[in-house]
C-alpha cells in the first residue's frame, strides 16, 4: 500500500467518525494531528525511514479515541513499519553525484542550501552520507536554477532499497 492511499484511508476514517484528526506526509514522516480549536497537536509520527515502534510519537492517550480509531491508528503504524519503503514511497529517488578526472574518486552532494540568490553545494566521499532527492525536490531546483537542468541530469544516480 502507498502512503498517499493510507493517508487518504485514515482521513475517511476521521471524517466518518467526525473527530479532529487529520492524517498526512512528507518526505520524513507520517503524521496524525488533531486539528480541532485546541490547537495543533502531533498525535502520531512515524518516521518513513524507521522499521520500529521505538522510533515513533504516539500520543494516542491525549485524544479521546473510539477502540475502532485506536485500532486503526496501530494497523496503520504497523502497515508503515513492515511495508518496504520503495513500496510505500514509490516515487524514484536519486543521489547526485560529480564524477572527477582528477582522482577517479566519486564526490556525492552531502546537502544543497538555498539562499536568496545562490545554491551552496556541499560534498561528501561517502555514499552513505549522500542526500536523496525525489524527481518533485529536483524539479523545484531546475524552476529555480534552470540553467543547473543539464548538470542535474547528467548527476543523477538512481537510490536502490538498501
Amino acid at each position: 500500500m502507498k502512503i498517499g492511499e493510507i493517508v487518504s484511508k485514515c482521513n475517511a476514517v476521521f471524517d466518518n467518525e467526525r473527530i479532529c484528526l487529520r492524517a498526512e506526509f512528507d518526505e520524513t514522516s507520517f503524521s496524525i494531528k488533531r486539528t480541532d480549536v485546541s490547537g495543533f497537536s502531533e498525535v502520531v509520527e512515524v518516521p518513513l525511514a524507521s522499521n520500529c515502534l521505538v522510533d515513533c510519537t504516539i500520543n494516542i492517550w491525549s485524544v479521546r479515541l473510539s477502540n475502532m480509531v485506536k485500532y486503526m491508528i496501530d494497523g496503520t503504524i504497523t502497515t508503515i513499519l513492515e511495508t518496504p519503503k520503495s513500496t510505500l514511497y514509490p516515487e524514484k529517488r536519486y543521489r547526485l553525484v560529480a564524477k572527477r578526472k582528477i582522482d577517479q574518486m566519486p564526490k556525492y552532494v552531502k546537502k544543497i542550501i538555498t539562499g536568496f540568490d545562490e545554491f551552496i553545494i556541499d560534498f561528501t566521499n561517502l555514499k552513505s552520507e549522500a542526500m536523496q532527492y525525489n524527481d518533485s525536490d529536483l524539479k523545484v531546483l531546475v524552476e529555480r536554477e534552470p540553467s543547473l537542468a543539464p548538470a542535474i541530469d547528467a548527476m543523477k544516480e538512481p537510490v536502490e532499497d538498501e
